[in-house]
Order: C-alpha cells, then sequence, then structure tokens
C-alpha cells in the first residue's frame, strides 16, 4: 500500500517527449584551447536558439575542455553554399573523422565562393577531406576571459586529467615508498612458482 505522500500526488496530464528537442536546430562548437593555438572543432549540440546554443557550449566544452575562446554556429551555416558579402571564417577537416580545423578567414560573395578562396589560400595543394565556412557575422565569439562560465569563481581542475594525475601520483609514490608493491611482486610470483 502506498503512503498517503505518494497518493496524494496529482493525477498526470501525459508522458514527457523529446519531440520538441528532436525539431531543435544542430549546432557546432569550436574551442582555442591557449593563445596563438587555432580552433578546434570541439562538438556539436542541440538548442533551440543561438542564446541556448551560447550557455550549452558554455557549460559543455567550457568545462570540460579548457579554453580561452569559443565560436558557436549553426551547422546549416557551416555548409551552406549561399549567403551575402563578407568576411568568412574557414574551417578544413582533412581527413575523414578527424576535427574540423580554422585555417583563416577570406572576404567572398557566398559560402560557394568562400571555399573556393579556402582551396586556393590554404589548402596549397594537399589532400583534404571537406571545407565548412561561416560568415562572421552568423558567428558567436565568446571571450573566456571575461564571458566562460565557472572560469573565475571555481577550480575546475579535478574535471581534466591533470587535476587526477598529482593525487594518483602521490599515492603512487608513497605506496612505492613502503615498498609494499615490491613485497606484494614477490609473494604473488612465490605462490604462482
Amino acid at each position: 500500500m502506498l503512503s498517503k505522500a505518494r497518493t496524494n500526488v496529482p493525477e498526470a496530464t501525459g508522458d514527457l517527449t523529446t519531440s520538441e528537442v528532436d525539431g531543435f536546430p544542430i549546432w557546432e562548437v569550436f574551442t582555442q584551447k591557449k593563445e596563438g593555438d587555432i580552433h578546434l572543432h570541439a562538438g556539436s549540440l542541440s538548442a533551440p536558439d543561438a542564446s541556448f546554443a551560447q550557455h550549452f557550449a558554455r557549460e559543455h566544452y567550457g568545462q570540460d575542455q579548457e579554453c580561452i575562446n569559443m565560436w558557436v554556429g549553426l551547422r546549416d551555416t557551416f555548409i551552406a553554399n549561399d549567403g551575402e558579402c563578407e568576411t568568412y571564417e574557414v574551417f578544413v577537416q582533412w581527413k575523414a573523422g578527424g576535427r574540423h580545423e580554422h585555417v583563416g578567414e577570406v572576404e567572398a560573395e557566398n559560402g560557394a565562393e568562400a571555399k573556393i578562396k579556402c582551396v586556393e589560400q590554404f589548402i596549397d595543394g594537399k589532400d583534404y577531406y571537406t571545407i565548412w565556412t561561416a560568415p562572421i557575422s552568423a558567428l558567436t565569439k565568446i571571450d573566456g576571459s571575461s564571458d566562460m562560465i565557472w572560469r573565475e569563481t571555481t577550480d575546475q581542475g579535478y574535471r581534466l586529467p591533470r587535476g587526477y594525475s598529482r593525487i594518483v601520483r602521490q599515492k603512487w609514490d608513497a605506496l612505492r615508498a613502503e615498498q609494499a608493491v615490491d613485497t606484494y611482486q614477490e609473494e604473488d610470483l612465490k605462490e604462482t612458482f
């Protein structure tokens, strides 16, 4: 028999569905790890609009991958051939399955022309898999020094591999200092042979 608290719940009006989420557009996120590094494709996310995409990108990629700068834009923008005359950021995926990396910017009439100019100016006869372009006006550029969530208020080092390595190394050194590992190995060998 259920308790009063459990039976006093209002009747549900319907199941939760993900049909709305399935309709959200896909956004691409590029991060720059440190000053002077190129922007690399960090991943994709679904969001209902640019504002949510920026928040989700800060939350996920701004914490999981330490970075100083982040660019967010609609996937459709990166693969589009249309557009207007302006400056385009260009990204190249050198091998299938590799990450797109920022190679520069070009002035172009549209996305198709930006791809052609990318080949002329940045490919230099090398093999490549795909090219993405995005007009600067369609990208949100997030500055990590002032606009990255959690960076200034809490230490997120524990989320990075190096955050674990110091602690693990200290424990391992303590074990070695006690020679517990060597003793264990000697006893294990005696039992085995």
